[in-house]
């Protein structure tokens, strides 16, 4: 059985699943953990809308590394 970790957590299902496409993209397996029922949803008030993206714990080092490469702007050379 796989134990999860917590990569981040971001605002909104959008946001998470952008995140998850990505990593998919990267390899990574990823699945989300959320206090709103999708029927609820889009609730912002008092961090509701936090989604925390969780990866397999084995996978986590390397989840981080592509995290930092998601979220640095791209750098053009020159």
């Amino acid at each position: 059985m796989d134990q999860w970790a917590k990569l981040t957590t971001v605002m909104g299902e959008v946001q998470a699943n952008l995140l998850a496409g990505f990593l998919a993209g990267e390899g990574i397996r990823v699945k989300f953990r959320t206090h709103v029922p999708h029927s609820v949803y889009p609730i912002m008030a008092d961090g509701l809308a936090e989604v925390q993206v969780m990866v397999p714990t084995e996978e986590l080092p390397r989840a981080q590394e592509a995290l930092a490469a998601y979220l640095s702007p791209e750098t053009e050379e020159e």
